[in-house]
C-alpha cells in the first residue's frame, strides 16, 4: 500500500478512495440506482463520483444530495416517471417494444418531449431535454454538488475536435448546462455551447469516465457501472444482432479502456518505487430476453426501471460477496 510520511516523521497509510463510474445508457441508468443503493449500506463513504450521459445524471444526483437522501434523490428519478407498472407476463417483450416505440414517437414524460418544430440555425435535437432540466433542478442542491464531497467529474465530448471534456468540482463549477451537455447523443439530444464550444454526449469519448480517478495517488475501490455488457450471447437474428452492436460499441470500449489504464498506473507505481493496492469492480447490466433489443434504453416504462434497479441491485450486493482480486479487474457477473 501506497505510504506517506507526515511532517511529524510517523508513517501513515494513505486512505483508501472509494470512487464510482456510471456509464451512460439512457433509460438502463435504473440499473446505476440498484448498484448504488447496494452500495451504500456497507460502504457509506463515497469521495468520488464520475459520469457520463445517463451517468452524468447519477452523478449529479449522489454529489447533489445530503447523503441521507442520496437514494430516494436516485429513486425519485429514475423510478419515478416510467408511468403505470404492468406486471410480468408472457407479454412483457411486447409490451417492452410498445413502451420503447411510443418513447420515440411522443418522448416520456419527466425525460423528454419531441421537439418540434426543430430549431434554426443550428440543430437541436429531435428531442427537448427540458422535463429533465425541470426535474434536476428539482432534486439537486448545487451548491452541495459543488462542495466536493463527494468530489464529482462530467463527461462531454467536444463535437469539432472529438476530444473528451472533463468538468471536475474540484477546479471550476458545475451547472445544470454541463449535465445537459453530457446527455447530447446526437441526433436525438441536441448539443449545449459552453465556453464558446459545442459539446455533446460523453460517450463518443470516455463512456465511463475513469481515467482522472485513476491518476489519484491513493488506493482505490473503484466501481464501474456499465450499461452495456462487452461479453454476450452470438446473435441469432438481426434484433439480437443490433443489439450486441450496441453491447460491443460501449461495453468493449469500457473494458480495453480500463485495462489499459490499470497497466498505466501500475507502471508508474513501479516507477516512483510504490506499491499498489486497488480493488477494481466491473459491474455491467446484462438485460434478459424481455427487453426491446436494441430498443431497450428507451423503454422508460415503470417495469423496465424498477427490472434494471434490481438488477443493479443485485449485482453490486453480489460483488460484494467475490474473491478480491488486488490491482486488475474484479468483472460482476451473477449467475
Amino acid at each position: 500500500m501506497t505510504e506517506r510520511t507526515e511532517p511529524s516523521g510517523i508513517e501513515t497509510a494513505e486512505p483508501q478512495l472509494t470512487a464510482v463510474v456510471s456509464s451512460g445508457g439512457l433509460g438502463l441508468g435504473a440499473y446505476h440506482g440498484g448498484a448504488f443503493e447496494a452500495l451504500a449500506s456497507h460502504s457509506p463513504q463515497i469521495d468520488w463520483v464520475t459520469g457520463t450521459s445517463a451517468g452524468a445524471i447519477t452523478a449529479a444526483l449522489i454529489a447533489g444530495s445530503p447523503s441521507a437522501d442520496r437514494i430516494r434523490a436516485l429513486n425519485t428519478y429514475w423510478r419515478g416517471a416510467g408511468g403505470a407498472a404492468v406486471p410480468p407476463s408472457a407479454g412483457r417483450y411486447l409490451f417492452a417494444w410498445l413502451s420503447s416505440i411510443n418513447t420515440r414517437l411522443l418522448g416520456q414524460a419527466g425525460f423528454f418531449h419531441p421537439r418540434l418544430p426543430l430549431p434554426a440555425p443550428y440543430f437541436g435535437g429531435l428531442y427537448d431535454l427540458g422535463p429533465t432540466r425541470e426535474r434536476l433542478r428539482q432534486l439537486i442542491d448545487f451548491g452541495r454538488l459543488n462542495d466536493g464531497d463527494p468530489r464529482i467529474t462530467i463527461c462531454a465530448t467536444d463535437l469539432e475536435s472529438g476530444n473528451a471534456v472533463l468538468f471536475d468540482s474540484s477546479s471550476e463549477r458545475i451547472e445544470m448546462d454541463h449535465i445537459l451537455a453530457s446527455c447530447g447523443f446526437l441526433p436525438e439530444f441536441g448539443p449545449v455551447q459552453i465556453a464558446g464550444r459545442w459539446l455533446g454526449d460523453g460517450g463518443f469519448s470516455l463512456n465511463a469516465p475513469f481515467e482522472p480517478i485513476l491518476e489519484s495517488s491513493r488506493p482505490l475501490r473503484l466501481y464501474v457501472i456499465e450499461l452495456f455488457a462487452r461479453d454476450g450471447n452470438v446473435p441469432d437474428g438481426i434484433e439480437a444482432a443490433a443489439e450486441r452492436k450496441s453491447d460491443l460499441t460501449f461495453g468493449n470500449q469500457t473494458f480495453q479502456r480500463l485495462g489499459h489504464a490499470l497497466e498505466a498506473r501500475q507502471l508508474r507505481a513501479e516507477l516512483q518505487d510504490l506499491s499498489r493496492d486497488d480493488l477494481v469492480y466491473l459491474l455491467s447490466y446484462r438485460p434478459g430476453r424481455e427487453e426491446a433489443g436494441p430498443e431497450k434504453s428507451f423503454d422508460l416504462s415503470h417495469a423496465a426501471m424498477a427490472q434494471r434497479w434490481r438488477a443493479g441491485l443485485l449485482d453490486m450486493q453480489y460483488a460484494a460477496s467475490l474473491a478480491q482480486i488486488r490491482n486488475g479487474i474484479c468483472t460482476v457477473r451473477r449467475r
